[in-house]
């Protein structure tokens, strides 16, 4: 019986030993473990980018930016420049010959002109000149006419103060008060826009004889 106690006494020891064995090597794995999970964290926190990297890499990324903006606005404002000096010397050729359509139309009635003095100095038929005066100044008419050139009606028309220069008033038996009498010069529209405004002289109404016997016939 002593021996046997003995034994299973011994077999406890020997157990309890190698539980103890097996904890310590257990801790001891698990000391290498987080040595070596401290060891790949302290790796990989040294191959993270620092903070003043990152913004150092965003500034040198903005400025690129910035640099490429300023030379596309070079381009554009060297481009926005030899535009407006092309458009600006279109635009003065433009004015500059606006009228040369018209300048060599009237060329022709000119052309007509000379011929008409040239054969007046070498004839004394004043009625061919005179239907040959008649049919140039005809031909002006018609060419300043499809320009849009309109003469401004005068005499028998309302007065009109936007169309009209009135130089003086007149009595008249004809033509009641503020209606034109007589036209001294004449006045043009240009497509709808007074370029000359016609000279004339209005009407003040019947003569003062006419208007006190009327006014006289009035009070009886």
């Amino acid at each position: 019986m002593k021996k046997e106690e003995k034994k299973k006494k011994e077999i406890k020891i020997e157990s309890s030993d190698s539980e103890v064995e097996k904890a310590e090597s257990k801790e001891e794995n698990e000391e290498d473990s987080s040595k070596e999970l401290t060891l790949t964290e302290e790796t990989e926190e040294k191959e993270k980018p620092t903070k003043v990297e990152i913004l150092k890499e965003r500034l040198q990324k903005s400025e690129k930016e910035c640099k490429d903006l300023e030379d596309k606005l070079l381009r554009l404002a060297a481009e926005f420049d030899n535009f407006k000096k092309r458009t600006t010397k279109e635009f003065d050729n433009l004015i500059k010959f606006a009228n040369q359509d018209l300048t060599l139309k009237l060329t022709d009635a000119l052309d007509n002109f000379e011929r008409a003095l040239d054969s007046a100095k070498n004839s004394t038929d004043f009625d061919s000149f005179h239907r040959g005066v008649e049919l140039i100044y005809t031909h002006l008419k018609e060419i300043l006419t499809k320009e849009g050139l309109e003469e401004i009606k005068t005499v028998g028309q309302k007065f009109d103060p936007n169309l009209h220069e009135a130089i003086s008033q007149v009595e008249s038996d004809e033509y009641p008060e503020g209606v034109i009498v007589q036209e001294i010069s004449k006045g043009y529209v240009l497509k709808d826009r007074v370029i000359k405004a016609p000279k004339v002289i209005v009407s003040s109404g019947k003569k003062r004889e006419e208007k006190e016997e009327r006014e006289e016939e009035k009070d009886k």
